[in-house]
């Protein structure tokens, strides 16, 4: 377990609900295990539309935390303001956590793949910005 997940399970944003994850390059997310396909259909589409961008860069060892809690109760303990409603995000040391309030809707997944892209493009231009891309 690397140095960041490590610092994930020890704060506010990780639950005793999250018994499962998917870990692939920078992206990483967790829910509980009745979730599964909603997991996979996160994750298969973030990663369609990143290929769909030409990503393949590195991210400089930065993580992407996207947790799908499963209830309300379970994100509001995380989240004490929902000033974004259902899909929040926040910055964990150098890397982001993205809290998603219960199931999504379509239109919800949009919301989702767009600030993570923000993000990414963020790590890109850092990397750039010290040569190292």
């Amino acid at each position: 377990m690397g140095e960041a997940t490590a610092f994930l399970t020890q704060s506010r944003y990780y639950s005793p609900v999250f018994n499962s994850a998917i870990f692939d390059g920078p992206v990483r997310v967790y829910f509980a295990q009745h979730q599964e396909s909603l997991a996979l259909k996160v994750y298969f589409r973030l990663k369609e539309r990143l290929r769909t961008q030409g990503e393949d860069l590195r991210y400089g060892g930065k993580n992407l935390f996207v947790m799908l809690y499963p209830c309300s109760e379970s994100f509001a303990l995380s989240f004490s303001t929902q000033p974004g409603g259902d899909i929040v995000q926040e910055p964990l040391g150098e890397d982001w956590v993205f809290g998603v309030n219960g199931p999504l809707m379509d239109e919800d997944y949009e919301v989702l793949y767009q600030e993570t892209e923000k993000v990414m493009l963020a790590w890109r231009e850092s990397l750039a910005t010290a040569g190292l891309e």
